[in-house]
């Protein structure tokens, strides 16, 4: 049984977000995994389901089809199911055995405990998005960039107040749901800032370390091959690589004034860590972005498993889905 639970383990550390967690954490999820195997032609996950489940693959390949088209290979050690569980969407595709295949089981119920119970696997799952989305922005073509601006109300001339905070992140596609007592402790913590145009924010390779809240003006960002994207108001600007702690990978510049509020990653770990609803819908919209942008990259002819680091030399990385 120990050398059992010691295999379990291993395979775990063989996938992104486990090898960011304390071995506690690792043997709680490896207690937890059931194993399976599945024969050449066994439908594992079937398309329009619900994600009963996710899979740690440890022998064998899963085919993925989406509406009867190919959609990428998976192979051990990528997982299948989890970015539907915490998109909270059905299963977009079928998975089917293309050799007898053995994998790891994982319950929908006993993931989403194990997030409400050991918050290190929600920071590394959050920062496993943030770094998967931030490889996968730097390849993408110039029109799927950047994002238009939210009209939030008037933006007052004086210094805003918290309850003008509050409302203002409301508004925003990550705090959407979230209640106001936690976006006030969010507020609290966020420090002004306005710039005219033409200030430059950050140069391309410059370290993260901070998110711009916008509520006000357009930012123009210019990346690598010459792409020009835009931030309007109501987008957290650099937030994708400030949360996987990686540096900027493109220059911005205020294009008009510009009113926002600088927040720090690490003040929005601590507070998810005590605003579970609000952690979960948080990853909830990245596993969204991240599964938006595999069906985008399918439809382009384009492997949707694969993301090219050609930025740091790396290659190219397959991960699970």
């Amino acid at each position: 049984m120990k050398l059992d639970l010691t295999e379990r383990m291993l395979h775990l550390r063989q996938i992104p977000v486990a090898a960011m967690l304390p071995p506690t954490v690792v043997r709680m999820l490896a207690e937890a995994l059931i194993p399976r195997t599945f024969r050449e032609g066994r439908v594992v996950l079937r398309q329009g389901t619900p994600a009963d489940a996710m899979f740690l693959l440890t022998e064998g390949t899963l085919a993925l089809t989406k509406d009867a088209m190919p959609f990428g290979e998976l192979r051990a050690p990528q997982t299948v199911g989890f970015l539907s569980i915490l998109a909270r969407q059905e299963t977009p595709y079928d998975a089917v055995a293309q050799v007898e295949t053995r994998a790891y089981e994982l319950e929908t119920d006993t993931l989403l405990d194990l997030f409400a119970d050991h918050f290190p696997l929600y920071e590394a799952t959050l920062r496993y998005f943030a770094e998967r989305l931030w490889f996968e922005f730097q390849d993408l073509p110039q029109e799927m960039l950047g994002f238009a601006s939210i009209d939030l109300g008037p933006i007052p001339k004086r210094k805003i107040d918290l309850v003008e905070k509050v409302l203002y992140l409301r508004q925003m596609s990550g705090f959407a749901t979230a209640n106001v007592n936690a976006l006030a402790t969010m507020g609290r913590q966020l420090d002004e800032m306005r710039v005219p145009a033409g200030t430059e924010l950050w140069r391309q390779g410059d370290a993260s370390g901070k998110v711009l809240f916008s509520v006000e003006g357009t930012i123009r960002c210019e990346a690598k091959g010459g792409r020009v994207f835009r931030y309007g108001a109501g987008t957290g600007v650099g937030g994708i690589e400030a949360l996987a702690d990686r540096p900027r990978w493109y220059h911005a510049t205020a294009e008009t004034d510009v009113v926002g509020f600088w927040g720090q990653p690490e003040n929005l770990f601590d507070l998810f860590e005590h605003q579970q609803k609000m952690a979960m819908d948080f990853v909830c919209m990245l596993a969204r972005a991240q599964a938006g942008l595999l069906q985008r990259k399918a439809k382009l002819g384009h492997n949707p498993l694969a993301v090219a680091r050609s930025a740091k030399k790396l290659g190219t990385v397959h991960y699970g889905a």
